[in-house]
């Protein structure tokens, strides 16, 4: 279980265990509320609690200003189970309703925190770990599904989008559902209560300034609502962090925050193309007086290092080879005591605004005016318009035709959609890999009218999950949180898509422009930030023999060809092919982690905090 709790209802009786951080008294990111017999769990936290509690007014108790998972438990006894989905935050939330007799569990939109449920021979049971789960069933099977689903995954994910898990029997609540399961009935009912293009909320103006006032406030107020206790801000030089970090900074030295914040840069030293980040970061932190900053050396924390002694975790997941400079970050953050990090995450799928009006146009057949656009973006690029209109034309036309199929990246029109080379052609057509490419590819393009809200769209549901805030931050009771992820945020993000068009030499003109009285202009005005190439291959360089060796030793020959893995392992290590074109070589040396780990994950000994039962009388038992 971790840090979490489990709900396990069988023969009218519910027993429930909780496992809470060392420091839970200050982080209360597990917390529980009783009303009679009826009870919440909620880990996690709860943001815009005000409105919350202005909607409630005098029928809240005491207990609600301080305790999320009483706030949630009010507003369900008093404003009815459909008021849940007004509930803001990265939380996982569970109530036992005891005059209906049923259970209720959910998940934030964005899945802020696991929630997973079994359902087996009169028993119900709900956790926010697996284990506890996999323990109640006769064995745990691997699920060949879920695999495939995995293997085919086209880009960063921190979990699958399904209900299905890595274990056969084990059902996830998807992020944005509810899920309802009533005790005299066998019936469990699934109830999504989020729809992006339902949210979507649009400025009401296509002036670049007055959007960029309403972005501030809203990014401002998201930043504000997550510092929790004494906060490390993530600050990378390049414009998303550091607008978190120094908009934080503002907050404190307004006391609207605890004092000092703290900072957390990495710096490099020997990395050549790294090391030019600095100036950039040290223009953002030239008045140290109103923060403390850490400066983290980063040359020897290299990618798939993490793949050596990683922690224990319920389901494979894609970021665990990124997750070496992940474990140092939390690790200074607890060392200061804090109970925040902030990062910059999601920005860039708001921002990036990616011209697919190009896709709109061709479908449309008006060919002229795609040739003109293209050609406009490349004078200013200094490329070819084909690359233009291939990337953001051609591409979702052909994709939705081509996925799936193992030469579809031949002509690099696309690499998202093909089936790796080294799955098995029997395993692929068991699992009907190439139309999973198919439902991939239409899920990119075609959420709603607009090719370029889609793509942003499907680009935010696949934000849904965080592993490290799961598996890093949470035993330490810290909470790993994204201001630019806020619902409130993001839906004004999604209405301005519209509204915006990014001109050729711009980059995020409604950031850059919220943040111009705040960030450096050497930050503002920067046309890209530099990759972690040189993290990734020497990491791969360094790692090579013993990822080599986890390949080898993998009991999965039904579903690839070992042989060929490892050719293709080897040709990427030397060809130094971009990071963002490896993720499916980082999916399947995460899926063979992960499998190597099982023996010891299945042993593991939970840490009870706190258990209690409730029995058919309905009496609390400690």
């Amino acid at each position: 279980m971790r840090v979490g709790f489990v709900v396990k209802r069988r023969a009218k009786e519910l027993e429930v265990h909780m496992s809470v951080p060392d420091n839970n008294e200050r982080s209360a990111l597990v917390t529980c509320s009783h009303v009679g017999d009826s009870f919440a769990l909620l880990m996690g936290h709860l943001f815009h609690r005000s409105d919350r509690l202005a909607q409630l007014q005098a029928v809240c108790s005491p207990e609600c200003q301080t305790n999320d998972a009483a706030l949630a438990l009010a507003v369900y006894h008093h404003r009815g189970m459909a008021a849940l989905a007004g509930l803001e935050g990265d939380f996982a939330l569970l109530i036992w309703d005891a005059e209906t007799a049923q259970l209720l569990a959910m998940r934030d939109p964005l899945g802020g925190y696991p929630l997973f449920w079994i359902q087996h021979e009169g028993t119900i049971a709900f956790s926010t770990s697996t284990r506890p789960l996999c323990a109640m069933l006769p064995q745990c099977t691997l699920n060949e599904a879920y695999c495939a689903q995995f293997l085919m995954v086209p880009g960063p994910l921190h979990e699958m989008s399904s209900e299905q898990c890595v274990y056969l029997g084990l059902q996830r609540v998807l992020p944005g559902t509810m899920v309802i399961a009533k005790t005299d009935s066998d019936r469990i009912e699934r109830r999504p209560y989020w729809d992006w293009p339902k949210h979507i909320k649009d400025p009401g103006t296509s002036d670049l300034g007055e959007v960029a006032e309403q972005y501030y406030t809203l990014l401002r107020t998201a930043v504000q609502e997550r510092m929790h206790g004494c906060t490390l801000a993530h600050l990378s030089g390049g414009m998303d962090s550091t607008s978190v970090a120094l908009l934080a900074r503002d907050l404190v030295r307004s006391g609207r925050g605890e004092a000092p914040l703290h900072t957390v840069s990495q710096v490099y030293n020997r990395l050549a193309i790294l090391a030019r980040e600095r100036p950039y970061i040290e223009s953002a932190l030239h008045d140290e007086t109103a923060l403390v900053a850490h400066r983290l050396l980063s040359d020897d924390l290299l990618d798939f290092d993490s793949f050596t002694d990683p922690p224990l975790h319920d389901e494979p997941h894609t970021a665990l080879a990124y997750m070496t400079s992940g474990q140092h970050i939390v690790n200074l953050a607890a060392s200061i005591g804090a109970l925040t990090i902030l990062t910059g995450h999601g920005s860039d799928e708001m921002h990036s605004f990616p011209p697919y009006s190009l896709y709109d146009l061709l479908r449309e057949h008006r060919y002229g005016e795609a040739w003109q656009q293209a050609t406009t973006r490349a004078q200013a690029g200094n490329h070819s318009p084909w690359r233009t209109l291939i990337t953001y034309g051609l591409k979702p036309l052909v994709a939705q035709w081509a996925a799936g199929k193992r030469w579809a990246s031949l002509g690099k029109i696309d690499t998202d959609w093909d089936v790796p080379c080294w799955v098995r052609p029997d395993f692929a057509r068991r699992h009907a890999l190439q139309s999973r490419a198919i439902e991939e590819a239409q899920q990119s393009y075609q959420q709603c009218e607009q090719t370029s809200v889609s793509y942003v769209i499907n680009a935010l549901k696949r934000r849904a999950g965080d592993v490290w805030r799961w598996e890093l931050a949470a035993p330490l009771g810290i909470a790993h949180t994204h201001p630019f992820l806020d619902t409130r945020l993001l839906s004004f993000s999604l209405g301005m898509q519209s509204r915006i068009e990014r001109l050729p030499g711009q980059v995020k003109p409604v950031l850059a422009e919220a943040m111009r009285d705040i960030l450096p202009d050497i930050i503002r005005y920067r046309q890209s930030k530099r990759g972690f190439n040189e993290v990734y291959h020497l990491g791969l360089g360094r790692n090579l023999h013993s990822l080599e060796a986890l390949i080898q030793q993998t009991p999965l020959e039904s579903m690839i060809d070992k042989e060929l893995l490892i050719e293709y392992l080897l040709d990427v290590s030397l060809a130094g092919v971009p990071v963002g074109k490896m993720h499916r070589i980082n999916y399947i040396l995460a899926l063979l982690k992960w499998l190597s780990l099982q023996e010891k994950w299945l042993h593991v000994q939970e840490k009870v905090t706190t258990s209690f039962r409730i029995e058919d009388s309905r009496s609390l038992q400690g």
